[in-house]
């Protein structure tokens, strides 16, 4: 199973890729991974609090698989029987102009529990997607803002 949502934003890349990678400022942006720690290394582990809509907020702690600055961001998250579930998460930036991106968001569920997955909630994953993506563009074009970490 595969979620996928798309968004164009009026921004610079460089400051889209600063709110998806820096993982700290999670709780003041992302309505989808609420809190995140670590290091965002090829090889590293990351602590994220998931909250999908009408659900307890979860934690995972996913293995970043790929990170090229300023353009993709992949992790994978394996439970303890990676056969039954897995979940791998990408963002993919894309430059339309000068101030102007694409970014596409994958989550994609595989293993035999994945169908049950999708069943069950499938529909709250596409839905903190697509509100992740509304949190990026919101924050992303606020022109008054000089500096994220201000």
């Amino acid at each position: 199973m595969e979620i996928h949502d798309e968004i164009e934003i009026t921004a610079p890349v460089e400051r889209i890729w600063e709110l998806l990678t820096d993982v700290g400022l999670y709780p003041q942006w992302n309505p989808l991974f609420v809190n995140a720690e670590g290091e965002l290394n090829t090889g590293a582990r990351l602590r994220l609090t998931v909250k999908l809509p009408g659900i307890e907020p979860f934690t995972i702690t996913p293995t970043i698989r790929a990170i090229i600055p300023p353009t993709e961001l992949n992790w994978r998250h394996r439970f303890r029987f990676p056969c039954l579930f897995g979940w791998e998460y990408s963002f993919k930036l894309e430059p339309l102009g000068a101030d102007r991106l694409r970014i596409t968001q994958r989550s994609s569920f595989r293993g035999v529990f994945a169908p049950l997955f999708a069943f069950g909630l499938g529909a709250a994953v596409r839905q903190g997607c697509e509100a992740m993506s509304a949190a990026l563009k919101r924050w992303g074009e606020k022109g008054s803002i000089q500096c994220l970490k201000c």
